[in-house]
């Protein structure tokens, strides 16, 4: 067999709120990724979006992540990257005009991004979660909330399930938050909306002792940062993944944000300014999975989606299983430049 030791590959998710692109060398061993460069940028594909109505792209959105794609295929063309895989997630799944978008990525970048359901998005993020956070024999449930939808991977080893949920914290900003800062009545309904799809969606809140809850997504590791006093320049998954939060330590932050306008939050050591604006929906629905499913910690894990689509691409030989059953995930289907 040939050898890959040394070969740069590179994966992008390309999200509602963000585009993130990782540079990994492939290496003989069970690490099988060793990351050499990370980039992101926040394209905010979901705003103008209207509450109930159709979801469409607008020409501004899909200039953000154009740019910010055409910046990735120039990262990865340094590191002699011959294949982009690139999953699509978040809001592409749903919007009017995304077959328009994605046609205009291929030509203008030669990406071509494979949207991927809710479900594959979970799966993918959980390959990328348990090959580097090994939770042992415990049961655990991961959480990736992200810019409109949170996946959630409940399971032990490696036999799991599966379920995306229409809460984001993009989205949830624009539906629930109005103000700035926003008023008691506008956190009072953005919580009960979150309760309401929490509870009704998800099964089996109650924790069992030695149960173990894990968070990714931008919101989780910018909370790690400022509870942590990290940083943005030194967050990277060798320093946050295995990090804990406690829920009154994230309670004590958001009621401090909560009362802060923008132009002040963004001040706040860890907060990225990128992300000011749409971190006190994203705590708040931290907050609220804490509470219901009687989570007193939390553990990070910066490794997600990301480390996933590569270990899926490349054809990583550890178990995948989905409610006992292989994972019907096609790794050649994700996008590749």
């Amino acid at each position: 067999m040939p050898s890959f030791e040394g070969e740069c590959v590179a994966s992008i998710d390309l999200g509602s709120h963000t585009a993130r692109l990782l540079i990994s060398e492939r290496v003989e061993g069970p690490g099988l990724l060793h990351p050499v460069a990370r980039e992101r940028a926040y394209i905010r594909l979901a705003d103008g979006q209207n509450p109930g109505g159709m979801k469409v792209i607008s020409p501004r959105a899909m200039g953000r992540a154009l740019k910010a794609l055409k910046t990735f295929v120039t990262i990865a063309e340094k590191y002699g990257v011959e294949n982009i895989h690139t999953a699509a997630t978040g809001i592409m799944r749903g919007a009017t005009n995304r077959d328009e978008m994605l046609d205009l990525i291929f030509r203008e970048t030669g990406i071509r991004p494979r949207v991927v359901t809710g479900e594959e998005e979970a799966r993918l993020t959980a390959r990328g979660v348990l090959n580097f956070l090994d939770p042992g024999t415990r049961p655990y449930r991961i959480f990736d909330l992200g810019g409109a939808t949170t996946e959630f991977i409940t399971g032990q080893r490696d036999v799991f399930q599966t379920m995306s949920l229409p809460l984001g914290a993009m989205t949830l900003t624009r539906e629930c938050l109005f103000s700035d800062p926003p008023t008691n009545d506008e956190i009072e309904a953005l919580s009960e909306k979150v309760d309401g799809v929490l509870k009704g969606r998800l099964p089996g809140r109650e924790a069992t002792a030695d149960a173990l809850l894990v968070g990714t997504g931008g919101t989780v590791t910018t909370l790690g940062a400022m509870i942590h006093h990290i940083a943005i320049p030194d967050i990277r998954p060798e320093g946050m993944n295995g990090l804990t939060l406690e829920r009154e330590a994230v309670e004590a932050l958001f009621e401090v944000m909560k009362q802060m306008p923008n132009k002040e939050r963004v001040l706040l050591d860890g907060l990225d300014r990128g992300r000011a604006d749409v971190i006190l929906a994203g705590t708040l629905v931290v907050l609220r999975i804490m509470h219901i499913f009687q989570f007193p910690v939390l553990t990070i894990s910066m490794s997600d989606i990301l480390e996933g689509i590569l270990i899926a691409a490349l054809g990583s030989t550890k178990g995948d299983k989905q409610g006992g059953h292989e994972a019907d995930f096609v790794p050649n289907h994700v996008g590749s430049q």
